[in-house]
């Protein structure tokens, strides 16, 4: 049996009550459609700038079409695990959401998104909102890593994450699409190692007890009529014809990939075979790696895929005939167009060799990933003592963006990594960048 909830399905947190008002984090529900749509048209000067980026304007992605979108969304996400999307309930209106995303229970990792309304802005209650999920997650969850990456503009939400004891570890370039562009935002996290033992949850309503908020008028919200039931029956029709549609044309398809240099012949960066896994420099394959069928896939049309997570790429690299080891690409985003990297190849080979094999691969993969795949941001977790890896990220254009704490790598390892990764606004930046490093390398 594993040893964390196999559903997140009629999670509720709370109540708890913090300067006389009672907060609850509950399941979202359909007729929560008109509050939800009367809170966030009114702060959307507050919201857009850091939310995704759409060809929709802000009213047009507030329809019940879209609302019941996410709700089923969500219940899909939960029942699997893989997501935890909650509602913020203040004396029994709603006034914000709070979501885990991206959960993992293997790495025990997670990601934070929440959004309040301004009318409780400073009031305290988006960071015991927070505290409730991050107990939830380290405790009945058993996750140990929580991030919240956070435009740097977005003065206000960091500086009430770091008082709940989130770290900044990072600042990410061009991570996240928001605003109509890929922005930098900085990678705050809390782990259970950090967290107070009394639990996020105790700790803030005793450091905001003796703070009582200061009183506004609540503001004039525009009336909005609730969902027609067959609005409701349409969008819940057209969700299901969605997931049935791109289960016959999937995002991901199998294509086989040889990717050489004809500066250096012998060495090829391909789609992965059965035979690799009966070679010698096999069972050098990390844990972490993955076992079983190697797959080779690639990316298809850049459409985001929020129900499931991608497979990975796994290139294998051969030299004068010889497997010698493996690139990946994996969890790769295609709305944000970005991937994370990892390689690895047979101790047992010269350092000299090993060195070589390592440049020219990942030189290859990450000139693909930017140029064929158009992912703008290619990012890997290096140890801090593995100096080699690191030289090599420099070489294929990465920077050094920050320092990850007790982050579970590739390899299974739990410990700080530090943070590599290449970005570059186009394609055609991406060969001119290339044609650069390829000078170098020769």
């Amino acid at each position: 049996m594993p040893d964390h909830p196999t559903t997140l399905s009629r999670v509720r947190l709370g109540p708890v009550t913090l300067h006389g008002a009672t907060i609850v984090l509950r399941p979202p529900r359909i007729d929560d459609y008109s509050r939800w749509r009367q809170l966030r048209l009114y702060d959307r000067h507050r919201i857009e700038p850091f939310w995704s980026s759409s060809p929709l304007d802000w009213p047009a992605r507030h329809t019940p079409r879209h609302w019941i979108h996410e709700y089923l969304a969500g219940r899909a996400g939960e029942r699997a695990a893989r997501r935890l999307g909650l509602v913020i309930e203040v004396d029994g209106l709603l006034a914000g959401q709070v979501e885990l995303a991206h959960i993992d229970f293997a790495s025990g990792s997670a990601e934070l998104g929440l959004w309040m309304s301004s009318q409780l802005a400073r009031h305290g209650i988006a960071a015991l909102a927070t505290a409730l999920i991050v107990d939830f997650a380290f405790g009945t969850a058993g996750l140990r890593r929580i991030t919240a990456p956070i435009s740097p503009a977005n003065v206000a939400t960091g500086a009430g994450a770091q008082r709940l004891g989130f770290r900044r570890e990072a600042l990410m370039a061009r991570y996240f699409d928001a605003g109509g562009a890929p922005q930098d935002h900085e990678l705050w996290a809390i782990t259970d190692r950090t967290a107070p033992r009394e639990g996020l949850t105790e700790y803030w309503i005793r450091h905001r007890s003796g703070r009582p908020p200061r009183s506004e008028p609540p503001p004039e919200l525009p009336d909005i009529r609730p969902p027609r039931r067959t609005e409701v029956l349409v969008a819940i029709a057209r969700y299901h014809a969605g997931r049935l549609l791109r289960s016959a044309d999937p995002l991901w398809y199998a294509q086989r990939i040889r990717l050489t240099d004809p500066r250096h012949p012998g060495l090829v960066v391909r789609s992965p075979e059965h035979a690799d896994l009966t070679t010698g420099a096999a069972r050098w394959r990390p844990a972490g790696a993955g076992t079983g069928r190697p797959r080779g896939w690639t990316f298809g049309p850049a459409r985001p895929r929020r129900d499931t997570p991608p497979p990975d790429l796994v290139l294998a690299i051969e030299d004068d005939g010889a497997f010698v080891g493996e690139v990946r690409l994996f969890e790769a985003d295609m709305f944000n167009r970005h991937a994370r990297l990892f390689a690895w190849t047979d101790p047992t080979l010269p350092p000299s060799s090993i060195r070589r094999i390592r440049t020219i691969a990942i030189r290859l993969v990450v000139e693909y990933a930017l140029t064929v795949l158009r992912m703008i941001r290619v990012a890997a977790e290096i140890e801090p003592d593995d100096i080699e890896f690191a030289e090599l990220a420099a070489r294929a254009g990465m920077e050094w963006e920050g320092r990850l704490h007790d982050f579970v790598g590739v390899t299974g390892r739990r410990a700080d990594h530090d943070l590599w990764a290449v970005t570059v606004p186009d394609s055609r930046t991406a060969r001119r960048l290339y044609r650069t490093i390829g000078a170098e390398g020769r």
